[in-house]
């Protein structure tokens, strides 16, 4: 699937909205939206897993759900697949982009950051500032809300900076 700026006005917003999500949280290393399944994958990095993988995804199964009861959230989807690689292991988080916001994603960062601590791969810059935090979650809020077009696009690092591309 092609799709130009001039054609759908779309590409600019949810490229922000993934571009936004990236500065936000330095703990994820990609983002894929998938607009015909309406899935959205969130990876993360870990080096040296401390625990076994059963154990950490019935953690954050078992956290989600409490979520979900608390905030009265229907998810159709919520995933977790592991990949270990010879040096660090791949998790991704797959989510239906209906009923996600930012306060879930919040969550996940802070549950990774409790589970892996040093483990979880983070492209933190220190020169990086967020001038008014409360307004950039607002603003991640408010485009995980109007996210409901047919495009799909992947956001990444790459060194130290973000790419959008359109698969």
């Amino acid at each position: 699937m092609t799709v130009s700026y001039n054609k759908n006005s779309s590409v600019p917003h949810i490229a922000n909205l993934l571009t936004n999500i990236l500065i936000h949280y330095p703990e994820i290393a990609t983002i894929k939206l998938d607009p015909k399944t309406q899935v959205v994958k969130f990876n993360f990095y870990l080096k040296n897993m401390p625990q076994p993988v059963k154990s950490i995804e019935q953690y954050l199964q078992q956290s989600l759900q409490t979520f979900y009861y608390l905030e009265k959230v229907e998810a159709k989807l919520y995933s977790f697949l592991f990949r270990q690689l010879d040096y660090f292991t791949i998790m991704e988080y797959q989510r239906d982009i209906i009923s996600l916001s930012q306060k879930e994603i919040t969550l996940i960062i802070a549950l990774l950051r409790e589970e892996f601590g040093v483990s979880l791969i983070t492209d933190e810059d220190d020169f990086q500032l967020i001038d008014d935090l409360t307004l950039h979650e607002e603003l991640v809020s408010y485009m995980l809300e109007n996210v409901k077009a047919n495009i799909e696009l992947i956001a990444l690092r790459d060194e130290g900076k973000v790419v959008v591309y359109n698969k």
